[in-house]
């Protein structure tokens, strides 16, 4: 008598674990990619005000700021949360906010971020 060859391949229940495994991480991902974009953003408007900033003033940097975040359409910050300090020689621009995503149904997803630059 011969045995019958092992079957291989991917059944009806492990396709189905896959695909709801592969559509939940994209729903994160669509969800988490827009806030890492703005976080990197207002990074950058940080970085780009200390550089423009000719006297390192708070008032001037904070100005610049609120230029720069206007006009990259940031609505997370708002330049009077940013708080500007001088320490031996150093300016830092730093900025803390929270950012709740609605996922599905009563499920959110709260993601802190922490946005420096320093001169």
């Amino acid at each position: 008598m011969t045995m019958p060859a092992r079957q291989r391949g991917l059944s009806m229940m492990g396709f189905l674990f896959v695909a709801a495994v592969v559509l939940v991480s994209a729903l994160i991902a669509f969800r988490v990619v827009p806030a890492y974009i703005e976080y990197f953003s207002v990074q950058k408007a940080l970085q780009g005000a200390l550089n423009d900033s000719p006297d390192l003033s708070k008032s001037d940097i904070r100005r610049r700021v609120e230029r720069r975040i206007g006009a990259e359409y940031i609505d997370s910050v708002s330049a009077s949360e940013i708080e500007v300090t001088k320490s031996n020689n150093v300016t830092t621009a730093s900025v803390s906010w929270q950012n709740k995503l609605h996922l599905v149904g009563n499920v959110s997803l709260l993601l802190d971020f922490d946005a420096s630059a320093s001169r």
